[in-house]
């Protein structure tokens, strides 16, 4: 079955920026992440841009046994990925319950995104999502940041830029950056470049971010200021 998997599927390198697939459009196949980040984004009633979700390296995209994509996905760094005919990748899937098992798992993955997602925009403050984001990046992410233990901390590098940063937490770039800095200014976090970061306090962050502990103990834990919002 792999060999057959290897005979329909194709590499694709996509620049950044670069729209795969348009929203409410059928592609006619499923992908998956070699390198680099793809971008989920929809535009609002209001029409602004929002961004949905990111596929990392390792995750399945396409809707399989389904029609059209609810959204766009467009390449937020540059990317590499391997693409299969839609109809071809179902028949195999019916003979084979491994591949439906990984098609599955990718799913669950993709469900296990979105609920972090949801809790990280449920926070009002930007600082709160930004910290969100680093223990994200910091548990699930640490082989794509390209996470590096360090004397003082871990260094992590941010896979995609700022405005994209900014509009997946729902947010603006100068408010990113603002919270940033607050995170700096309180030592949780270095900046050591604009998109790499030495996490010196991994429990501030985690505390920060809402997702562990009640929103007296975060605001307890940002005392002496405000933080951006």
């Amino acid at each position: 079955m792999l060999d057959k998997l290897s005979a329909i599927s194709r590499r694709r390198n996509l620049e950044r920026n670069a729209t795969l697939i348009d929203i409410g459009k059928s592609a006619n196949v499923v992908g998956c992440v070699m390198k680099g980040v793809l971008r989920m984004s929809k535009t609002l009633v209001d029409g602004q841009q929002q961004i949905v979700g990111l596929l990392v390296a390792g995750d399945i995209f396409g809707r399989v046994f389904d029609g059209d994509f609810p959204f766009s996905i467009e390449a937020a760094t540059d990317c590499e990925i391997c693409l299969f005919p839609k109809a071809e990748f179902e028949a195999l899937m019916e003979h084979w319950p491994e591949l439906e098992k990984l098609v599955i798992l990718g799913l669950l993955n993709e469900l296990d995104s979105a609920r972090e997602w949801l809790g990280l925009v449920a926070n009002h403050r930007t600082v709160e999502k930004v910290a969100g984001f680093l223990v994200f990046l910091h548990r699930r992410w640490a082989f794509l940041a390209e996470e590096e233990e360090q004397p003082g901390g871990t260094l992590i590098d941010l896979p995609i830029k700022r405005q994209d940063l900014a509009l997946f937490l729902g947010t603006r770039p100068e408010a990113v950056s603002r919270a940033f800095h607050a995170l700096h200014d309180k030592g949780h976090i270095r900046i050591v470049t604009p998109y790499r970061f030495l996490i010196v306090d991994f429990e501030a962050l985690d505390r920060i971010s809402g997702q562990s502990v009640s929103q007296l103990d975060v605001h307890r834990a940002l005392a002496s200021g405000e933080g951006p919002r």
